[in-house]
């Protein structure tokens, strides 16, 4: 039985939240504590799956309570719970939070917050891989991104389409991004799914706000794990984000399902980069045994692991809230028949646009990739489209 934490200095509160979810008192395991102090010693007493917590509360307020609890405890799921708080404080939960959801909140939207971070959990079952990405505050951004956000920043008028570019082009900016703007907190009526009208919608203020902050930037040494080339991995990324956007459009797909594809392709590999920060010597290997084996990176991954940087990327993406056809799509653009898609869909998309990328570019690990789902394509009647698709993929070479 999962074990969850609710906190909130108001014990009216509290007391509303027991009776919103007793009808899942026979599946989880909750528990209710009156202020930041006691959740903590709570916590040091057994282990807490999940802790919902509101953010204004007197002596020690939800960002202080998460950011301990994500240094004592990090293989805890950390939500934020809460009404009206000034931009600022919220930004300050850019690091600590894995989610925010907004007062007054109805019990089925927090219950499926709450459901979707426990099959979140089925979905890695590496319990080490699961901690390991739990951690995660911040993905590693190229140094050369980060002067030339801060560089458009300092300027007397910065351009947002400028930033927006900058921005869309790496994936630690974009997932850190995308994370705060799908948020409840700013309520908007639908996700997005697009990295520039992200940045439009947060605003100069905003994102000035948050490449100020130490919690949207780090760096990777790649002296840790010298056969992993961050800058490769940027570029594979872009490419494929450009082309699975491209297949949607000669696919006749609208402008939402186009930019689905566009974040999908951008991010599927996020995973590479959480296993390359956190398990330096262990991904060396992972590499080095795909080079010599000249065998796919996500199987060597598979053996050695348990799981798959496309499991781990999920996990991570879904922690943050982004769309679940995003977190979807990016965990199974190397199974793409465990979508139940019957058509055109992200899924497909970012798959194919991955495979024909490698074809495209040099692959920094000399290991071939895994090769295109013929039997899902023809299943799906679009198998005579592959040729068309790659087409597409040679129209930018530019951009490779």
């Amino acid at each position: 039985m999962k074990t969850l934490l609710f906190v909130d200095d108001d014990p009216k509160v509290l007391q509303g939240l027991q009776r919103q979810l007793r009808t899942m008192r026979n599946e989880w395991n909750m528990n209710f504590v009156e202020g930041g102090p006691q959740a903590l010693a709570f916590m040091a007493r057994q282990p807490v799956d999940v802790i919902v917590t509101d953010m204004m509360m007197p002596g020690m307020d939800g960002s202080q309570l998460l950011s301990e609890v994500s240094r004592r405890h990090p293989q805890t799921v950390r939500i934020v719970l809460s009404g009206q708080a000034e931009r600022e404080a919220v930004l300050r939960l850019v690091g600590p939070a894995h989610q925010y959801l907004s007062k007054p909140c109805e019990a089925d939207e927090l219950r499926n917050a709450i459901i979707r971070t426990f099959s979140l959990c089925d979905l890695l079952g590496n319990e080490h891989l699961k901690n390991l990405t739990a951690r995660i505050k911040s993905l590693p951004t190229l140094p050369s991104a980060q002067t030339r956000l801060t560089g458009e920043l300092q300027k007397d008028a910065p351009s947002l389409e400028r930033i927006s570019e900058i921005v869309a082009r790496d994936i630690g900016l974009t997932a850190k991004i995308m994370q705060l703007v799908n948020s409840a907190f700013f309520g908007l009526p639908r996700q997005i799914s697009d990295p520039q009208e992200a940045v439009a919608y947060l605003g100069l203020t905003t994102v000035r706000a948050l490449a100020l902050s130490a919690e949207i930037f780090s760096q990777f040494d790649p002296r840790l794990c010298q056969l992993f080339s961050l800058d490769i991995l940027e570029r594979h990324s872009w490419a494929t984000g450009l082309l699975a956007r491209r297949m949607a459009h000669l696919e006749r797909q609208n402008n939402q399902m186009m930019d689905q594809c566009f974040l999908a392709g951008l991010l599927h590999d996020v995973g590479q980069l959480v296993l390359a920060t956190g398990l330096h010597e262990e991904y060396s290997q992972v590499i080095l045994q795909a080079r010599q084996k000249k065998q796919p990176v996500c199987q060597v991954e598979q053996e050695l692991f348990g799981a798959s940087h496309a499991d781990v990327g999920a996990y991570l993406l879904g922690l943050w809230g982004l769309p679940n056809v995003i977190v979807e799509a990016v965990a199974w653009h190397h199974q793409p028949s465990r979508s139940v898609a019957a058509q055109f869909s992200q899924v497909m998309a970012v798959h194919v646009a991955d495979v024909l990328i490698h074809e495209r570019q040099q692959v920094y690990t000399e290991a071939p990739p895994p090769g295109l789902a013929m039997a899902y394509l023809e299943k799906t009647g679009l198998a005579g489209r592959i040729e068309t698709w790659r087409a597409a993929s040679l129209e930018n070479d530019e951009v490779y």
